[in-house]
């Protein structure tokens, strides 16, 4: 067999074979290293979120993206261009909330998201309220003997207190901080006595402290 023939035979074919090969091997080559991918952390931000709701857990706090584009394109890519803006519209009452991360992905036009981590968000979100409840004093110890007590006014008599529903509705009274020690009482006298803050109230919403005033009368004393 003349391998001369054989390599010559149709050259100009196989030279046109060659060139196409090459060309698209440039061509897919070329792409490749043409595309480049980022890993970017975004946080997860939320918005319009109720007057009387606050957002106790999100979870995970940051998500991570994977992003493709040319090498020049990639240059100009960073975090801030990106957002996960959940939207708590409508949201009034105490409630947990998982979410589709991609559903609230926003990113630049042109940019290809290749993979998103989670693809699910864990929020809490809690309802605040406040409630009115009745004061009680703390006494100890007893009136002396030739004490006659008529009237124990406690002003005011009931308060506001805010928290979370959750927390505070099963709160039906409020103590004094300190009580009275109803053995010194001699006389007709007010004290002004700090309201007890159990770790479930966030704040006092008017006082903060009662005044109990005492009317006393000693037997045998003159009216």
């Amino acid at each position: 067999m003349n391998i001369k023939k054989i390599l010559f035979n149709n050259i100009g074919l196989k030279l046109t074979a060659l060139f196409i090969a090459l060309f698209v091997w440039i061509q897919i080559s070329g792409k490749e290293r043409l595309y480049v991918e980022r890993t970017l952390d975004i946080d997860v931000e939320y918005v319009n979120v109720s007057e009387n709701i606050d957002v106790r857990l999100v979870r995970p706090e940051k998500v991570k993206i994977k992003v493709r584009g040319t090498s020049s394109e990639m240059k100009k890519v960073m975090s801030e261009n990106f957002k996960v803006r959940i939207d708590l519209r409508g949201i009034r009452e105490s409630m947990r909330l998982n979410v589709f991360t991609e559903d609230y992905l926003i990113t630049p036009e042109d940019t290809r998201v290749v993979s998103v981590h989670p693809k699910m968000i864990e929020m809490k979100v809690e309802e605040f309220m406040t409630r009115e409840v009745p004061v009680k004093v703390q006494f100890v110890q007893a009136f002396s003997k030739n004490v006659k007590v008529k009237e124990v006014r406690i002003r005011p008599q009931r308060v506001k207190i805010f928290g979370y529903k959750s927390r505070i509705q099963s709160i039906n009274i409020i103590s004094t901080l300190e009580p009275i020690d109803r053995s010194k009482v001699t006389e007709t006298i007010t004290f002004t006595l700090d309201l007890k803050k159990r770790e479930e109230i966030l704040r006092f919403e008017d006082v903060e402290s009662v005044e109990v005033t005492i009317v006393v009368e000693k037997y045998g004393q003159r009216k």
